[in-house]
């Protein structure tokens, strides 16, 4: 290996563990971290930020890159390695280093208010952290937007390539779609869910869970899960994954669902080829593509009737006398009913895209300022009646219920209804390789993660985004597959 290439490597290698050391720290703030440590936190992350940011802009890192880059005769990943390492400094080299602390600094304090104000159930309370993150937002998306949109700008963060101007006729037509059918199956006569809340102890649920993570695949030798107020992936590289769930006694669904979906999420970081790690490739090359993971996970396998066939009779043993007067057939009827719930990771297949829409319609509107921050629960609300049919009891339930807007994450909700319409299509793909059905009803996961291992996981970022899916299903994103699966299963499960 040549001088040259040693040299771009062992920067690149450095920015990779600042970034699992930002990892760490943002994973032990929202589990481990006491309540007052948090103001400590907030320094150590804006710290590390700023050195990272330092790193990234260094002249001699610029240098580094263009010299890596010229050399003949390199790898399709280290092409790619060049590729995303310069994407990455050229967006870092529009911010200035105290703008970089300023937003570590208030990501870290508008957490805290939003949590805080949960507490409180009062938006009072979050609203000044929120006004401030947004003015850094709007000054972020103008110092990096160019020739398009503020959107575009912080949209790219997290599905690089894709554009306001492609993204709105897709979740239109889309809409356009759905809408129609949610409607249908929503004054169809619903099933019977009362045993999913009968109430089940943290405990049970939690060992469940447990079992479950690891008959998935999920490494516990690499990784390991634990309780937040969010479930979230995290942690500091493919062989230190941190997961966390959440439990409420009185919905069994809310913990299984939330590790299964954090499961996806987490083997994929798992699965990078090692000769991918501490590099710029390694992870997913869009929030999309990763989140097609935790759904596919979550919905195509955990709600499934094969999946209950199977864990029916484990779950009857974890938690004791509660499940014994329903079959597999009823409980998946029970899982996959349809309704109009306020909160979005609790909401059916049928009508989660709905709550995605609403958000990403309200992040437009936030960061083009279109609308005010001191305007987001009577806008939200008037949204979900729109939408779901359903206004929000209180804030709570309404505009505080994610974690995202407060961690400064816009530009992200779309990518949830993008891992959707992708999670579908690799179903279909994976179908021509595989008896899925088959595999889950014995309990047999071993296949499927080797089939997404093999075909998604491992190839880290060398392919952008759309190009692996391409790859991997011979289809560009679309809405079809999306759409004839969820029409198919819910028509059965409905009699519609």
């Amino acid at each position: 290996m040549s001088d040259t290439w040693s040299a771009f490597e062992a920067r690149m290698n450095e920015l990779s563990d600042l970034g699992g050391v930002m990892g760490l720290l943002g994973w032990d703030e929202q589990t481990m971290c006491p309540p007052g440590g948090r103001g400590a936190r907030a320094h150590h992350g804006a710290t590390i930020a700023t050195i990272a940011h330092q790193r990234v802009v260094d002249p001699a890192y610029g240098e580094a890159i263009e010299a890596a880059g010229s050399l003949p005769d390199l790898t399709v990943a280290q092409h790619a390695m060049v590729r995303e390492a310069r994407r990455s400094r050229d967006k870092a080299t529009k911010l200035p280093e105290s703008f970089v602390r300023a937003m570590a600094e208030q990501r870290s304090a508008t957490n805290q208010a939003w949590e805080h104000a949960r507490a409180t159930k009062s938006f009072a309370d979050y609203e000044p952290a929120l006004k401030k993150l947004m003015r850094l937002k709007v000054e972020e998306a103008d110092h990096l937007k160019g020739d398009g949109t503020r959107y575009d700008a912080l949209l790219d963060d997290f599905e690089p390539g894709m554009r306001l101007e492609r993204l709105q006729p897709l979740l239109e037509s889309l809409r356009d779609r759905l809408v129609p059918f949610a409607q249908r199956v929503l004054d169809a006569p619903q099933p019977d869910t009362s045993v999913l809340s009968q109430g089940f102890a943290t405990e049970d649920q939690y060992a469940f869970s447990l079992r479950v993570l690891s008959d998935l695949g999920f490494d516990f030798e690499h990784g390991r899960q634990d309780l937040s107020t969010h479930p979230f992936t995290g942690g500091t590289a493919p062989s230190d994954v941190r997961l966390t769930t959440r439990v409420w006694e009185d919905w069994l669904p809310a913990c299984l669902y939330a590790t299964v979906h954090e499961c996806g999420h987490g083997m994929y970081e798992q699965g990078h080829a090692p000769e991918l790690w501490r590099t710029s490739v390694c992870g997913a090359p869009s929030l999309g593509l990763h989140e097609s993971q935790s759904r596919f996970y979550e919905n195509v396998i955990g709600r499934s009737l094969p999946f209950w066939e199977h864990y029916l009779p484990v779950a009857r043993e974890f938690v004791p006398g509660k499940l014994d007067g329903v079959d597999a057939e009823a409980m998946v009827r029970a899982v996959c009913a349809v309704g109009r719930t306020p909160i979005r990771v609790e909401s059916d297949e049928v009508t989660y895209n709905l709550h995605i829409l609403l958000r990403f319609e309200l992040e437009v509107e936030l960061i083009e300022e279109r609308v005010a921050v001191a305007d987001l629960p009577e806008a939200w609300n008037a949204r979900m009646e729109q939408y779901i049919g359903y206004t929000p009891k209180d804030d709570l339930e309404g505009v505080m219920q994610d974690v995202h807007w407060s961690e400064g994450l816009f530009g992200y909700f779309p990518t949830y209804t993008l891992g959707n319409l992708y999670s579908a299509a690799i179903r279909e793909a994976m179908a021509r390789d595989l008896s899925i059905d088959d595999h889950v009803r014995a309990g047999e996961f071993a296949p499927i993660l080797g089939w997404l291992r093999d075909k998604v996981h491992a190839v880290g970022a060398v392919p952008l985004g759309e190009q692996l899916m391409i790859d991997v299903t011979g289809k560009p994103l679309q809405i079809d597959s999306f759409m004839n699966y969820l029409e198919t299963k819910y028509n059965a499960l409905y009699n519609l």
